[in-house]
């Protein structure tokens, strides 16, 4: 074989493999795994939870603290007239009650005097009530004083007469500022009958005063129980 023959035969043979490894590359190519694009796919449509946020399986959105609602604050009760007469009535006998169980026992002559008005002027309010001839009937405010009346009568007959004036006027100074807030709160604002309401008008201010009179009266004892005297002793 001559040498121009054994090159064309080789150049042949070099064309013929071309088309092979083509495919061979292509083929590679193909089955060679793809890296994924950093740039978003454009041609998803959005979820339909896109925006909201999402809470993890067994977790639960904390409810927003719900708004501290204040008690209502009770209204004082609605009182007829002649509720209006059983509690001013009450207040009466509980006063004059108590002043006579202080005229007894107490040892101090404020006291005793201030224990004699009450008697005075409480039983010129009961015999000026019992002229306006008014129908009594008890409530729930009425059954409380009486209550408190006779739990303060009581505690006074029993308590020493070492502390009874003290003690007397504690309860003198309580139970006129109760009421006193009562006429103010439950007995004005609800009265009906005229004359019944020229009463309460007129009861208040005396009142207002046995209060005053009361706080005096206290700061008084106060006064006596600090200033103890001073023993001397003298050289012997």
């Amino acid at each position: 074989m001559t040498i121009a023959t054994t090159l064309r035969t080789s150049a042949l043979l070099a064309l013929c493999g071309l088309p092979f490894i083509q495919c061979g590359g292509e083929q590679k190519a193909a089955e060679a795994p793809t890296m994924p694009s950093a740039e978003p796919p454009t041609d998803q449509s959005p979820s339909p939870d896109a925006g909201t946020a999402q809470t993890p399986e067994g977790d639960t959105l904390a409810s927003p603290p719900a708004e501290a609602h204040t008690a209502p604050v009770a209204k004082p009760e609605a009182l007829n007239d002649a509720q209006i007469a059983a509690v001013t009535d009450a207040a009466n006998s509980a006063e004059i009650a108590q002043a006579k169980v202080a005229q007894v026992k107490s040892k101090d002559p404020g006291v005793k005097s201030f224990a004699a008005m009450m008697i005075t002027h409480h039983g010129e309010a009961k015999q000026k009530q019992a002229k306006l001839k008014l129908k009594v009937e008890e409530s729930g405010l009425s059954t409380a004083m009486h209550a408190d009346a006779d739990a303060t009568l009581t505690a006074l007959k029993t308590n020493s007469a070492k502390d009874f004036d003290q003690a007397y006027i504690t309860a003198q100074i309580a139970g006129h500022q109760k009421v006193l807030d009562t006429i103010n709160d439950n007995l004005l604002p609800n009265v009906k009958d005229a004359n019944l309401k020229a009463y309460l008008e007129e009861i208040k201010p005396t009142v207002e005063a046995h209060l005053k009179q009361a706080k005096q009266l206290q700061q008084s004892l106060d006064s006596k129980s600090t200033s103890a005297p001073v023993e001397r002793k003298h050289a012997g």
